[in-house]
Parts: structure tokens; C-alpha cells; sequence
């Protein structure tokens, strides 16, 4: 296999497999001094990359801490104008989404029987219809 070659399920890191590993089991602060080592567009990539990937999305957001909001945009598309505004504040961007998650869980309950379809229908009878037939 040649350097440019992945796998068809792969999806790349924009940093060596080894500085990714060490960013990813690294505490916050430390983290973002492992990027902010990084050149800002290689920096604004792998925030990207994190913030797309659920389980890294607070990676991704203390990653874009350090990159300024066009080097987000050039990565993320408009999107990068989002992240660098989520970025800004990272604890408040993670606690609103979590109320967010809480929030949204606690609203799920069963069908109460005043909202619940019958299973079987009436007949509907058209006025109009001659049951005289029936009689006969």
C-alpha cells in the first residue's frame, strides 16, 4: 500500500495517526497546546474532523478555540462561522447541549388512550344508500 492509500471505511485524520492518539487521550488544556503547535489551516481541519465525529465533538470545540473564524470557514464551510462562535466558549456550548439532550428525553411518553387510534373502525353508513335490499 502506497502513503495516499486508505481503506474504503476509513476516514482520516488530517494528523498523523500517532499526534491524533495523544490529542484524543489528552486533558483539555493539554490538548489544545498539542494543536495550537499545529499550523492554523492543518489545526482548523482536525477541528473539523473532531467536531463531525460525536465522541470528539469537545475536541473539536477546544481545537477550534485556537483557530481564528476564516481558517473555520475555509475547513467547514459556513459552518466554520458556527463552530468559532460555539468555540468561543466551549463549557457553555457543551452545558447547553446537554440541557438539550435532557431536556428533549424527558419530554418522550407513551400514547395516552385519549390520543390512541382504535384498532377497529366503524362502519359508516351513507343516509343515501337504499336498504330496502336488505329488508327483501
Amino acid at each position: 500500500m502506497n502513503a495516499k492509500s486508505h481503506s474504503l471505511n476509513e476516514t482520516s485524520a488530517p494528523v498523523p495517526e500517532n499526534l491524533f492518539g495523544q490529542l484524543a487521550s489528552a486533558e483539555p488544556a493539554d490538548a489544545v497546546k498539542i494543536a495550537s503547535e499545529l499550523p492554523l489551516e492543518n489545526r482548523a481541519r482536525l477541528a473539523a474532523f473532531c467536531y463531525g465525529k460525536r465522541h470528539l465533538n469537545h475536541l473539536g470545540l477546544l481545537i477550534a478555540s485556537t483557530c481564528d473564524r476564516m481558517s473555520l470557514r475555509r475547513a467547514m464551510g459556513n459552518a466554520g462561522d458556527v463552530v468559532f462562535k460555539q468555540s468561543r466558549d466551549v463549557e457553555k456550548t457543551l452545558a447547553a447541549e446537554r440541557g438539550r439532550a435532557q431536556s428533549s428525553s424527558s419530554k418522550i411518553t407513551l400514547a395516552s388512550s385519549a390520543n390512541v387510534v382504535p384498532l377497529h373502525r366503524h362502519a359508516i353508513v351513507d343516509e343515501d344508500d337504499d336498504m330496502d335490499d336488505v329488508a327483501n
